[in-house]
């Protein structure tokens, strides 16, 4: 067992078993929410997660997140390697709930677990963009995204010169040559000067925001940037997936977040930027934004 897992006065210990609670809760919620496309893959965890929620005494039953590390656990071996990034992620985190359970101290045990999960997560995203994948550093990553993600359409509107008419003609280009209609003309691509910046200052910012999540995650407990850790996460995600809308993924990290949360307040943080991950998706207020701005 971790040495920073155990210890601690009754009221660090009551901290930690109300954001175990918490973290147990705000996961069961983002797998009722966001539950896969397939029925035969959505119906198990949500039954299991609505028990869960509605049960308060089978909240830390090991067969009911054995039931869930099962079901996140077959789409990824059946599926490979077409899983999204954040099914894996959400294994591991049911696997580490697991382990919690069957030891002495669960609640320090998992708030171990998610300090490492966040910490190696952002780790592993920043090396894969610095070192693995040659089309990030340069730019082009961002620059294809904001033009033919549809997430990041009204960020390339609001901040990269385009228009929505710019970017339909060219998902409509990028469409018909994927479809072998015809061979790609960029000379009819349309990509403002602005949206060159905008993705070059994206990249730029990218490294160094996952680089310093992943740093205050994995430092000591207690010493250094580790007192910075909430800030740095939570900070990511609600600029992050204000575009970005991957909600199942900004919710598992909040999840993570809120389970190896040390006060009152860095749980209701984690539990409002939960919501607001939520809203982000519902609300459509950037496009309303960008309607306002040119009237």
């Amino acid at each position: 067992m971790n040495a920073d897992a155990v210890g601690g006065g009754p009221r660090a210990r009551g901290a930690l078993a109300a954001s175990f609670d918490l973290g147990l809760r705000m996961t069961l919620l983002g797998v009722l929410l966001d539950p896969p496309l397939l029925w035969f893959e959505r119906l198990p965890p949500m039954l299991l997660a609505g028990l869960g929620l509605a049960v308060p005494s089978t909240l830390r039953t090991r067969w009911l997140w054995a039931g869930l590390l099962f079901c996140a656990t077959w789409p990824l071996v059946v599926g490979w390697p077409f899983p999204d990034n954040h099914d894996y992620l959400g294994a591991i985190w049911c696997l580490a709930v697991l382990c919690a359970l069957v030891s002495l101290d669960a609640p320090g045990t998992l708030a171990h677990a998610a300090r490492r999960l966040v910490g190696l997560s952002f780790a592993f995203a920043t090396l894969w963009k610095v070192a693995l994948a040659p089309d990030f550093m340069d730019g082009r990553f961002m620059r294809v995204t904001l033009q033919t993600d549809g997430r990041f359409e009204n960020l390339a509107v609001l901040a990269g010169g385009m228009s929505h008419d710019d970017w339909a003609r060219n998902e409509a280009a990028l469409d018909a040559t994927l479809a072998g209609a015809r061979t790609f003309d960029e000379s009819g691509f349309s990509e403002p000067p602005a949206l060159g910046r905008l993705a070059r200052l994206l990249t730029a910012l990218t490294v160094p925001i996952q680089t310093a999540v992943a740093v205050a995650f994995l430092w000591p407990l207690g010493r250094g940037p580790s007192r910075l850790r909430n800030l740095a996460l939570l900070g990511f995600a609600v600029a992050s997936y204000s575009f970005a809308t991957v909600r199942g993924f900004g919710w598992l990290l909040m999840s993570l977040g809120a389970a190896q949360a040390e006060t009152r307040a860095a749980r209701a943080a984690y539990l409002a930027a939960f919501a607001l991950i939520g809203l982000y998706r519902a609300v459509p207020w950037s496009r309303a934004l960008i309607d306002w701005l040119q009237h």
